[in-house]
Parts: C-alpha cells; structure tokens; sequence
C-alpha cells in the first residue's frame, strides 16, 4: 500500500483533464483576456493561476530572469489557453510568449492549427536527450504530469487489481467503481487496455471496440467523477469502494489518513509547455524552453512543491524517494502507464466524447 505524502491543489484536475475543472483553478485576480500584452517587453507566460503560477513564478520564471536578465510576466488562463490564442491569432494580435502545461489534447490542437511553434531540429534533438524519448513532442515538452491510475479503499475490498484488465473484471474484483465521468481523451487508452490491448500499443484502436469495456462496466459503476473534489470525496464517504483516480488525489487519500492502496497502471497524461506561433519574443520564449530543460533542480524544486511531475529524469533523482515514487515519470510508474494518442484522439474526438457521454449519461 502506498502511503506517501501529496498535497494537491484545487485546480489539479485541469491540468490533466483539460477544462475539465477550469473554474477551480481560476484565481480572482486572473486575467487571461487582454493581460499580458507584453508592450513592457516582458516575457509572457500564460499560466493556470493560484498557486500553480506562484510555484512558476517561484521556481522558474524568477531563477530565469535572475540568470538572464530576461522580464518574466504570467498571466492566468486557466483551461482557455486553446481557445483565447486562437481568438489572438484570427486578431493579429498575439500577447503571450509561452503556454504552460497545457493539457494534451489541447496542446495538439493548437499545434495543427499552427498556433504554437514547432521546435528546431537541433533544440527538439537536445531536448530528447535530456530528458528521454516521450517526453517531447514537435513543438514542447511535457511538464506537470501526471497518471489516471487505480486507487482502493482497502477496507471495502479484499484485493486491488494491480492491472486495467483485472479492474474491468468485475467478478474476480467485486467492488462498486468510481469512473472519469468526463476525461475522455485519458480514458481512451484505459479502455483500450480493458479490450485487450498491451499497454505499449494501447492506441490508436476501433472506436466502437474501446467503448465496449465502458458499456460492461456501467453496472459497476456508482460514482462518474466531473472534479478531484468529488473524486476524492466519493471513496472517503463510501460511494464507491475502487476507481480510475488522478493519481495525485489517489496519494492525497493516503495522506489524509485512509487506508488506500494505489496501483500504477492506467493512462499516462501529460501537459505540454511550448513557445506561441509570432510570439512577440520569440527569441527569448527559446531561452526560458532551453533553460527549463537544462535545470533539473528548478524542475526537481517545482514538482516537491506542486506534487505534479516534472520530465527530468535528472529532476526525479534529486527529490527525495518518497516523493519521487508518486508521480508520473517516475520510471517504475511511467512504464506502467499507457501513452495516449492525441492525433487519433483529435481525429476522431466526436465520435469518442459522444460515445462516451451516451454511455455515462444512460444510452
């Protein structure tokens, strides 16, 4: 059972879930809209508001500007990051620089519309070694991440499935299930593991063939979460006895005193920070991507006090082991972690969300 100390913020679910809990994680004064123009000559850095950007502001942005000189300004806009620089872009008028950890599905989006930039080869290339293949992606790298995984309530069960399949099998592992209610870009590669495919080729899989293990599963199941609050709530107050968990919410259970075992498989879901399309310093927006990456220890400082996981493998090294062990790039963890498949997911995105809602909601 894994017990291990993690604090996770309001607005943590956003991150990993897209929109999924955007006004929770916005602070009153966030101004996503026409803050940060840059007209100052600062860099700008959309962010997520409350303490994720004060963590930023922290342990980044202020060690950046310390080593280069360079003005760093974050502005929050949590969860409108896709739609507000589309609208910026079809404007002409772009005001921010860099995007900071955008939710997945998301980022891709804004990579086929052109509204973020793609890496130079050589950085891309430079990136990859420092950090390790999956980690970057043509236009950003990945930054707090973290796992749809399988969480417990140890006194309501008598054994936690230790794999997706072994969740899914309702009848080996008795138990009323707690489910993403609305994260469908993170269940898709669940799903596709419960229908029989191996975790390193999860995706891309046939639609209807990935929505059947949801149908089967639909009896089971008591509680379909829509935030970490009711997550969390639903197995402390007993409506459910297992589920699918983010993984920080599953630690903070532990935390908080309950006896909760936390296994690592599920979906791995990441964010992606990246440099905007005609940023207004583009030059500079490179500079802040490069220096993220050649400094672990910012990395490292970051994720201990956000309990979201950070890419370095270098970072995971100088956080102590216990807290190294709950996040997503841990490597014992990521290697039981399905990768999702964003392209496919945007390819397909109507068929996948209304199959799902029309399961969830009763069809």
């Amino acid at each position: 059972m894994s017990t291990t100390r993690t604090t996770l913020i309001p607005c943590a679910a956003a991150v990993a879930a897209l929109t999924l809990l955007a006004s929770a994680c916005a602070s009153p004064a966030a101004d996503g809209g026409g803050a940060g123009s840059g007209s100052d000559g600062a860099l700008v850095i959309a962010s997520w508001g409350g303490r994720f950007t004060e963590t930023t502001q922290k342990h980044l942005a202020d060690p950046f500007t310390e080593e280069t000189g360079i003005q760093v300004q974050i502005v929050d806009s949590p969860g409108t990051f896709a739609t507000k620089l589309q609208s910026m872009s079809e404007a002409g008028n772009i005001e921010w620089d860099i995007i900071d950890s955008s939710g997945a599905a998301d980022a891709f989006f804004m990579a086929q519309e052109g509204l973020v930039q793609d890496l130079p080869a050589d950085m891309r290339s430079s990136f990859e070694d420092a950090l390790g293949e999956g980690k970057v992606s043509d236009f950003g790298f990945t930054y707090a991440n973290l796992g749809y995984v399988i969480a417990c309530n140890d006194e309501a069960v008598d054994a936690c499935p230790t794999t997706i399949p072994e969740f899914f099998d309702t009848d080996a592992f008795p138990g009323r299930r707690i489910m993403p209610g609305e994260a469908y870009s993170q269940m898709t590669a669940v799903l596709a593991q419960a229908a029989g495919r191996p975790v390193d080729d999860a995706l891309p899989i046939d639609v209807p063939e990935m929505l059947e293990p949801l149908r089967d599963i639909k009896a089971d199941t008591s509680v379909w979460w829509t935030s970490g609050d009711q997550m969390e709530q639903s197995l402390r107050q007993g409506e459910g006895d297992l589920g699918i968990f983010m993984s920080g919410r599953a630690y903070n259970l532990a935390e908080t005193g309950m006896d909760v075992t936390v296994n690592w498989a599920g979906s791995y879901d990441p964010g992606y920070t990246m440099a905007v399309t005609d940023a207004p310093n583009q030059e500079e927006a490179m500079q802040f991507l490069q220096w993220v990456v050649d400094h672990p220890e910012a990395q490292a400082a970051w994720a201990e006090e956000m309990q979201y996981s950070v890419p370095s493998p270098d970072a995971l090294d100088l956080l102590p082991t216990e807290v190294a062990e709950t996040l997503a790039d841990y490597p014992a963890n990521f290697e039981g972690l399905a990768q999702q498949d964003f392209e496919w997911y945007l390819e397909n995105k109507s068929e996948i969300d209304s199959g799902m809602q029309q399961i969830i909601q009763g069809g």
